[in-house]
């Protein structure tokens, strides 16, 4: 009988963490469908659950990390409905994709087009995802309003990117020099946040302020971010990349409130996919289901900076810890290396209009 291998925490630390397990394969329940794992991907969240930082809810050790997978439906339970086996398959899971199996309720289940690639399926799925969601859901922005996006050339920061270049805004992209070419290539200005104060080069280009600030970093930096915001204007948090400790992070967040009750007509609010995916699953299908299309069309391209197999899991997280990539990091299966022939030669350029 075929075995199922997945990566498991049983420990938080470093990478060094991360363990290689063989198990039995999973068997799905009624309403469960048993996927086929081809990618899947890391995310700041799987650094921060692999630290101890972040907990998500009603997990404990060993967990397995893994906030998004792609594959193929391989069994479905009794009681599913819409899905069939060999189907290719998306799906937001917060933990558990960095495996080769994994049972997933039928309803959390978005169906991928033939004509989207994995690699590019799973770069949608957190990263596309929240930038389109925090964009259009949260911040409703309007063709010709002034953004600033921290962390502009990762994978969360590309997607803003490309997204707000399709509707059209004046962007604002806040990286290290050597990656401000990525930032200009989707139309924004590049701002060098090492030698530069982003708040006085805001206030010096946008007197009036930005209509968004959309920041990864947290702590002390939603107060600046908050700064250069016009009246009216919003800042939306989505993580917490400065932040060492739970500790932190709850500072953060209070942070944010205590942004958000000044009465001083701007809006701050904190954007959470895990939230979301309780609260708006319809949402999350929607969404998703839109950027395939998009990608589908040729109207985006995620960037993908690397791919590394499934089994070399601590390398892809020391590469995304040492703050060098641009794009997204992807992480495949032997199931899909099997059946792959392009090779990974790092960044990948954006199709040509």
């Amino acid at each position: 009988m075929e075995k199922n291998h997945r990566v498991v925490i049983t420990r938080y630390g470093g990478p060094e963490v991360l363990q290689w397990i063989e198990e039995p394969m999973p068997m799905p329940k009624e309403e469960q469908v048993l996927v086929k794992v081809l990618a899947t991907g890391v995310a700041h969240g799987d650094i921060l659950i692999r630290k101890g930082i972040l907990v998500p809810p009603l997990q404990r050790l060993p967990l397995t990390p893994g906030f998004e997978i792609v594959g193929r439906v391989e069994k479905v339970g009794s009681q599913v409905i819409g899905f069939k086996k060999g189907q290719l398959v998306a799906a937001l899971t917060i933990v558990g994709g960095n495996s080769e199996y994994i049972c997933v309720h039928y309803k959390d289940l978005v169906s991928v087009p033939q004509s989207v690639g994995v690699e590019e399926a799973v770069s949608l799925v957190l990263n596309y995802l929240t930038a389109y969601q925090m964009l259009h859901r949260y911040a409703k922005v309007q063709p010709g309003q002034n953004l600033l996006i921290h962390g502009a050339s990762g994978g969360v920061g590309t997607a803003l990117l490309q997204l707000g270049k399709m509707i059209g805004v004046n962007m604002y992209g806040t990286a290290s020099s050597a990656k401000h070419e990525i930032v200009a290539r989707y139309g924004a200005f590049p701002i060098d946040y090492r030698q530069t104060d982003f708040v006085e080069v805001i206030n010096q280009m946008v007197p009036e302020g930005v209509d968004a600030v959309f920041d990864p970093i947290g702590g002390y930096h939603f107060n600046l971010s908050y700064r250069v915001l016009r009246k009216r204007g919003i800042l939306i948090g989505y993580g917490f990349q400065s932040d060492g400790s739970r500790r932190s992070i709850l500072q953060s967040l209070a942070r944010l409130i205590s942004l958000k009750i000044r009465p001083d007509g701007k809006r701050s609010k904190f954007y959470s996919l895990v939230v979301l995916k309780k609260k708006k699953p319809n949402w999350i299908k929607e969404d998703l289901s839109h950027l395939f299309k998009l990608t589908a069309d040729g109207a985006i391209q995620p960037i993908i900076y690397q791919q590394f197999p499934l089994a070399e899991i601590r390398s892809a997280h020391e590469t995304f810890e040492n703050g060098i990539t641009i794009g997204k990091i992807i992480l495949v299966t032997e199931k899909y290396q099997r059946h792959s022939k392009q090779a990974d030669t790092g960044v990948q350029q954006p199709k040509a209009k």
